[in-house]
């Protein structure tokens, strides 16, 4: 079965496409709730910016829900669901820790009712729990790369960025001021990409790894307008390990960038921030 998502994410999704079905009461986040809850961090779940807040209007939680959903993706590419020996159940790992260091999984068992998701969500529990006991081992995390050093710019290699083809598609992502005015926000990115390696030289943690297209790509800080040096975009580089350049591919707004970049880790930066 093909998946294209762990919940429903609008309501005329196809449910074949779905793996599982959250029950609810009132709130569709509840379940998820419980999984905040449980976690080291538990408030951090949503986003600190205001107008970050504003995009996801009667979402409590998007950081979390965004990250379960892609978590579980790359479960699946990975074949990393464990299932009962009946098959009735199954369980993958959430990547997330209880706030004593004990991985957290997410257990479901399967559905017996038609024109619905093939599994139903039971509940998230830790390693402790007796529920784990019909499954023969724990799963293992998502894991995201092979080589190390695609988490960290080699700043020995150029940026080669497609100018025209960000401004054309993405024009409505720079800041207010730029949007009218085609030229001038090409000018500004061309010298806001200009000034990233010597930054970096100077701060190899700017650059934030994020998982996109089944590769490692990352995340550097754009400035454009701000007079305070303050991010306002971010830039996503691929490595072409053949040429030996970073490819700027696309820009994203700050919390577009932030929850690309949770999937992996919590950004240790002083740029992307929630």
């Amino acid at each position: 079965m093909s998946y294209t998502s762990l919940f429903k994410r609008f309501r005329e999704q196809d449910v074949s496409e779905v793996f599982a079905f959250f029950p609810y009461k009132g709130n569709w986040e509840e379940p998820f709730m419980q999984l905040a809850n449980m976690s080291r961090s538990p408030k951090s779940w949503n986003f600190q910016n205001a107008e970050f807040r504003e995009r996801y209007p009667n979402q409590s939680i998007p950081i979390l829900t965004n990250y379960l959903n892609y978590t579980f993706l790359r479960i699946l590419e990975q074949d990393r669901i464990v299932y009962s020996e009946d098959d009735e159940k199954c369980c993958f790992n959430t990547g997330l820790q209880t706030k004593v260091g004990k991985d957290i999984f997410a257990i479901f068992y399967r559905s017996t009712k038609e024109n619905t998701c093939d599994w139903v969500f039971s509940c998230f529990v830790d390693s402790y729990s007796e529920k784990m006991s019909v499954f023969q081992s724990n799963p293992d995390i998502a894991t995201y790369f092979e080589d190390a050093s695609d988490l960290v710019f080699d700043v020995n290699l150029e940026i080669d960025t497609n100018i025209g083809h960000i401004i054309s598609r993405n024009l409505d992502r720079f800041p207010e001021v730029l949007r009218g005015n085609e030229i001038m926000a090409s000018n500004a990115l061309l010298g806001a990409v200009q000034t990233l390696k010597e930054k970096i030289r100077r701060n190899y943690k700017i650059a934030i790894p994020h998982w996109y297209e089944h590769k490692i790509q990352l995340l550097l800080p754009l400035v454009l307008t701000n007079a305070n040096n303050i991010a306002e975009l971010a830039l996503v580089v691929d490595k072409d390990k053949n040429r030996k350049i970073y490819r700027g591919k696309t820009i994203l707004t700050l919390d577009q960038a932030y929850i690309d970049a949770r999937i992996i880790t919590s950004p240790d930066s002083d740029w992307l921030k929630p």
